[in-house]
């Protein structure tokens, strides 16, 4: 019976499979090690790599600290003219837009029943006056006491009064304008029932505006009479208008929270009564002031940039507004901070500068 065999194999045939399986090894372990080495670079990368930032640079101009309030234009003197009985309306005798001098009647209501009253009253003070005489020539003759004499008088003058007063009253079924001036509003009309309190005419002296502003108590005690107010309206977008604190009402509102400034106004001004606005009360204004974009702080602090990197500062701020805000401590005149800082920006990172809007 015939075998076969193979032939064995020879030394120099083991050497170059080993020698091949250890150049695989070789290479495997070079390139886990580059693709190591390329990831912790991506990494070192992306941690080194300067972060984009846009600066802007701060710089010195006027500081005006403000107190704001809102008002409404209105005449400086103007009245509203409520009854103060009710009765139905006899006749107006005025229109809207006239012009009335003091005391003119403005409408009559009806008083008929009050002037009935004040006829009685004017007969019984003559019937009074009529008996007093006689009392007095009898008590002259000694036919009546002396006692019956002033009681006779005592009811003259009762008498007398209460006619007087019935007159009297019958002026409040009479409306009049308080002073010369415009009739404004009127809310009356013949036949009507007037309520007394309720307003049925509006008059004003045309051509004197002024706006009547509530400032939170928090505030009033910066303001001072005499000082500059500016004033801003819906009514003309764009438009400022200039003004003073004329007046500041001594006491506030407890439940508002709120006092009254007057603010004066120039007579030839387009603003209209009844229009409502916004005021800026003027407390100090600073010309040499360090402004910084109000984007640039965060937190109470600004991000410096100088050498290629950023560093955190606290700052003191004064007046702030929507684009620019004083800084009364912690940044100088000319140095570059970051606009809208990153969350994640840290003390010391390196920065790539953007170009300035609009440069």
């Amino acid at each position: 019976m015939a075998v076969e065999t193979s032939p064995a194999p020879s030394p120099a045939a083991g050497s170059a499979r080993d020698l091949r399986k250890r150049r695989r090894r070789t290479w495997l372990s070079a390139s886990l090690l580059l693709a190591a080495l390329g990831a912790a670079a991506g990494t070192a990368w992306a941690l080194l790599r300067p972060l984009p930032v846009t600066l802007a640079a701060a710089t010195r101009g006027e500081a005006v600290d403000t107190v704001y309030a809102s008002g409404v234009v209105e005449y400086v003197r103007q009245a509203r003219i409520a009854p103060v009985v009710t009765a139905p309306i006899r006749q107006v005798l005025v229109t809207e837009g006239q012009a009335v001098a003091a005391g003119q009647p403005l409408a009559q209501l009806e008083d008929g029943p009050q002037a009935a009253t004040a006829l009685q009253l004017e007969a019984q003070a003559g019937l009074a006056r009529a008996a007093a005489r006689r009392i007095a020539r009898l008590y002259a003759v000694g036919f009546a006491a002396r006692a019956a004499d002033e009681d006779a008088r005592s009811q003259v003058d009762a008498a007398q009064q209460a006619a007087r007063s019935a007159r009297v009253r019958l002026e409040d079924y009479r409306l009049r304008a308080p002073f010369a001036g415009q009739v404004l509003r009127r809310e009356a009309e013949p036949g009507d029932l007037a309520a007394a309190g309720v307003p049925l005419f509006v008059v004003a002296v045309p051509g004197a505006l002024r706006v009547t502003a509530g400032v939170d108590e928090r505030d009033v005690g910066r303001l001072a009479v005499g000082r500059e107010a500016v004033i801003r309206a819906d009514a003309f977008p764009g438009q400022v208008f200039a003004s003073r604190i004329a007046e500041i009402t001594p006491q506030g509102d407890a439940t508002g929270r709120v006092f009254r400034a007057r603010l004066s106004l120039d007579p030839a001004t387009v603003l209209r009564p009844g229009m409502t606005v916004e005021a800026n009360l003027v407390i100090a204004r600073r010309p040499a002031a360090i402004l910084v974009p109000t984007p640039s702080l965060r937190e109470g602090a600004v991000w410096i940039a100088a050498g290629g990197r950023v560093h955190r500062r606290a700052v003191t701020l004064g007046v702030q507004g929507a684009e620019r805000t004083e800084v009364l401590a912690g940044v100088k005149v000319g140095e570059r901070l970051v606009l809208d800082p990153p969350a994640d920006l840290k003390d010391g990172d390196r920065i790539a500068p953007r170009p300035e809007p609009g440069r």
